[in-house]
Order: C-alpha cells, then sequence, then structure tokens
C-alpha cells in the first residue's frame, strides 16, 4: 500500500500512497512529527480511535504542543456518522476532536496514515488530487472552497490521542470476519445509492479481500445439519427463555454466524457483481469483465452477473462474449427486454465496424 519517498516538497523521508474519497483518487503523503513513541500497540481493524485533524501550511513547522491539544474542548467529541460529501477532501470535520472506527472506511486518507500509528504521535500529510482520475470538484477545506487543480497541495496534521483494541484479520474468527463481509457490503450499497461510486468499490473490495480467507471454513451441509440435531436435543433437555429461543431460531447473533459453503459462493458472487457495476460506472471495462466473469463462475444463474458482463464485453467490443453473455440473461430471464435491446444494440454495432473494416480494405487495395 504505502511506499517509501525520499523527498515530496517539504517532506522526507515518509511515505506515499494512493487513497479514495467520494471526490476522486488522491495522492497522500505522510511524515512523522516528532519522536516516535516505544511499543508495538497500534490502531488495527475495530479500533476506536480519539483523533484531531487540522489544516496547515506545508511550510509551516508543527509547533502545536500535546498541552495545546489537551486544552481543546472534548466535551463535543463527535463519532463516525458523518455524512460522506463529494466536495469534501476529508471525511471528518477539521479543528475537533472525533471517534473513528479503523476499518469502518469512513475516511480511506485518514485510516492510512493511522496505520502504524502509535498514542500521542503526530504526522503530518499532503493530500494532492490524480487528476487523471478525479473530477474536477470544489475541494472543501475548514469551511473555504478552492477549485481542485492538478498543482493543488493541502496539508494537515493528525494527532492519535488514543485507540480501543482491535484485530488484525488473522486474528480474527471465521465468524467476525462474515460480520465485517457482511457490514462491508451493506455499506457498499448505502454508498452506491447515494452516488459514491468510488467509495461503493472501496467497500466491495474490502468485502473480497476479506470472503476469499475464509475459503475452507465454512460449514457444509452435514456441520448445518449436526447443528440442527445438537439444538434440537438441547432443547428438549433445556428449557429456553424467549430470547435465547429467539437467538436459535435467528441462527445466532451477527458476530457467531460462520457461512455455509452456499452463503460463502453466493457472498463472493455477489460482491463480484456489485464490483463489476461499480467498474462500469468507472469506465473500468476491463475490470468490469473480470469480476463479472468471476461472479457467473460462482453463481452460473445471476441475471445482473450476465448482463454486466455483457455490458463490459461491448464496452471493450468482443461483440461475440457480448452476444454470449446477453443470451445466457434471456436463457435464465426470458422476457428480458432490456437484454433483448442490449442483443440488438451488439449486432447493430458489430455490423457498423464490419461496414468500416470492409471501407477501410476497399480503399487500401483500391
Amino acid at each position: 500500500m504505502a511506499t517509501k519517498t525520499d523527498k515530496v516538497g517539504e517532506f522526507t523521508t515518509g511515505a506515499s500512497w494512493i487513497s479514495v474519497s467520494p471526490a476522486g483518487l488522491w495522492e497522500v503523503q505522510r511524515r512523522w512529527v516528532g519522536e516516535r513513541k516505544l511499543g508495538d500497540d497500534t490502531p488495527l481493524m475495530g479500533s476506536v480511535c480519539k483523533i484531531r485533524v487540522c489544516l496547515k501550511n506545508p511550510a509551516e513547522k508543527n509547533n502545536q504542543t500535546e498541552n495545546e491539544l489537551a486544552n481543546c474542548d472534548e466535551s463535543d467529541i463527535q463519532g463516525t456518522q458523518y455524512p460522506r460529501s463529494q466536495d469534501s477532501v476529508l471525511q471528518v470535520p477539521l479543528n475537533r476532536w472525533v471517534l473513528l472506527r479503523m476499518g469502518e472506511g469512513q475516511c480511506d486518507i485518514i485510516e492510512s496514515c493511522l496505520e502504524g500509528m502509535r498514542a500521542g504521535e503526530d504526522c503530518e500529510f499532503t493530500v494532492k488530487a490524480c487528476q487523471k482520475d478525479s473530477k474536477p470538484v470544489s475541494a472543501v477545506v475548514n469551511g473555504t472552497q478552492s477549485q481542485k487543480t492538478d498543482e493543488e497541495v493541502h496539508c494537515f496534521s493528525l494527532h492519535l490521542h488514543s485507540f480501543t483494541p482491535g484485530q488484525e484479520t488473522w486474528q480474527m474468527s471465521p465468524a467476525e470476519k462474515w460480520a465485517w463481509v457482511k457490514s462491508h457490503k451493506q455499506m457498499g450499497s448505502q454508498r452506491f445509492g447515494k452516488g459514491d461510486i468510488l467509495g461503493a468499490a472501496q467497500c466491495y473490495c474490502c468485502a473480497v479481500k476479506l470472503v476469499i480467507t475464509l475459503k475452507g471454513y465454512t460449514r457444509g451441509k452435514g456441520d448445518v445439519q449436526k447443528e440442527v440435531d445438537e439444538g434440537e436435543h438441547q432443547e428438549n433437555e433445556t428449557d429456553l427463555t424467549p430470547q435465547e429461543a429467539q437467538v436459535e431460531e435467528d441462527g445466532g447473533t451477527e458476530c457467531s454466524h460462520t457461512p455455509t459453503d452456499e452463503e460463502y459462493r453466493t457472498m463472493k458472487a455477489e460482491l463480484h457483481s456489485n464490483l463489476s457495476l461499480c467498474q462500469l460506472k468507472l469506465d473500468q471495462s476491463e475490470k468490469a469483465k473480470a469480476s463479472s466473469s468471476k461472479a457467473t463462475l460462482l453463481d452460473p444463474t445471476s441475471v445482473k452477473a450476465w448482463y454486466r458482463l455483457g455490458q463490459a464485453s461491448l464496452q471493450l467490443g468482443d461483440f461475440g462474449e457480448a452476444r454470449q453473455a446477453f443470451g445466457k440473461v434471456l436463457e435464465l430471464q426470458p422476457d428480458s427486454a432490456s437484454a433483448r435491446n442490449a442483443l440488438k444494440n451488439v449486432n447493430a454495432k458489430a455490423k457498423e465496424v464490419d461496414s468500416k473494416l470492409g471501407q477501410r480494405l476497399s480503399k487500401m487495395f483500391n
């Protein structure tokens, strides 16, 4: 993720990477301020971090002491539920104490900066738009608007006051990973519905990375039946309270449910399918084709996955595969008007390409 860089403007011996925000992709460069704290305890996935972010001039030194930070008003500490905005560089309020949960993806820039930090440490980071991927929108910084250009660089300071314990992904149980996968998927759908396509794609990517680690840890039909039989035997021996009975009926709590083989494959297929839709919206046709192809392999009955494979193939000019994909949609859903129209569009574009190719060949030989 982060890569070393020798010198960037006023920054030396730091790290740089690309982060996602609703407004686009941003080049982030970080450097440490002051002496590093001792210890290996750093924020992990699930850690709730108490932080404060300030806008600063890249040329000025960080003269803000810990006493000044401690004297700031902490009576109005905000939680992690902030409205994400396409007109904002960062997705957290500035100049105030904030609680941010690692792994929720509220602000990819801040979460990436927090990785490797220790309680009481400060860092500075610059944010510059990747103009080739970012839209020219206004960047709202500290209440003022400035047109985002290829040369514009914003500099911030970040102070990590404290954080709660978290977990590395390898420390999580399959049930805990499954809960995070479902959370990322739900958040991705919410962001897509609000037009935050990059944010949605990021959520689906995080979910895919986690769900892959569940391979081999799912439950087969025999395991499920065994749990049902044991549950019935226990119910016959012990009187359950209404609350316990409801938990049994629901299959356990959110963080205690390990997915079955079928749930695993279905989830993985849906994530790749949803990701392909985001990639189509972002004009990433090759990635969309790869994602939708994976979805159709995992779930050959997914109409959405086949349709998105057809769309991606059409955008890439692969008319044969586009016909096959839309034809599969009609096999699964014969009354799909959109698939029939898509097939007509494929044939029309293929005919147009053949006609232009014929004209070129005719000119070459004449």
